[in-house]
């Protein structure tokens, strides 16, 4: 069970960060991946780590992505997303060591949740306005923290407002699910060392 625990929140990590990658270069994602990845930054109080996936439906794409990784793993295929998800265990550990960043981010996501149930809709114009306002979130309270996440892609998807705000949404997402594998014991050497047994976890989930 906690190797499942820990493959959930490993998956939602590598989700985030595979759809980071895919903005970057090509400025499109599955629309269902996104919102899964978004709405687990919402769920601060979960009574299980299911909960903040809803299950494994939230975190299909990032299980798929997760299994692909440790089976065959490829530098050309896969380095980059790697880098974006040890990348992103770094800042979360970094984090914790300010105090006030995780608290002055926990009131602001709280914020952006209770205007975001106000909207009471799925109207583009209200979920673009949820991404901004998590993409300001991100910048403000980690995006200085260093070591910085360096996000690369093609230079004209970079430049690209939306493409900006959703980069920095799902990095916030990745961060999200970076603190829950902390805190189901997961560790960086666990790509390594483990490998074998996060697949078989991965297995059971998929």
């Amino acid at each position: 069970m906690q190797w499942q625990r820990r493959a959930m929140a490993l998956a939602g990590l590598v989700q985030a960060t595979h759809l980071v990658s895919l903005v970057a270069r090509t400025g499109m994602i599955p629309q269902d991946g996104l919102e899964a990845s978004l709405n687990s930054i919402f769920v601060t109080d979960p009574s299980s780590i299911s909960g903040v996936y809803e299950g494994t439906h939230g975190i299909v794409i990032g299980l798929r992505r997760l299994r692909e990784m440790l089976v065959a793993f490829s530098v050309t295929e896969h380095g980059e997303e790697l880098r974006y998800v040890l990348d992103t265990i770094k800042l979360d550990r970094q984090a914790q060591r300010i105090p006030r960043a995780y608290r002055d981010l926990g009131a602001e996501i709280a914020r952006i949740g209770e205007q975001r149930a106000a909207y009471g809709s799925h109207e583009d114009r209200a979920q673009l306005d949820v991404i901004e306002q998590l993409a300001g979130a991100y910048e403000r309270h980690l995006s200085v923290i260093e070591p910085r996440i360096r996000v690369t892609g093609s230079r004209n998807q970079l430049q690209v407002p939306e493409n900006i705000h959703r980069i920095r949404a799902l990095l916030l997402a990745a961060v999200r699910s970076a603190v829950l594998w902390r805190q189901v014991g997961g560790h960086r050497w666990h790509f390594l060392l483990a490998r074998g047994k996060l697949c078989n976890a991965v297995d059971t989930l998929i």
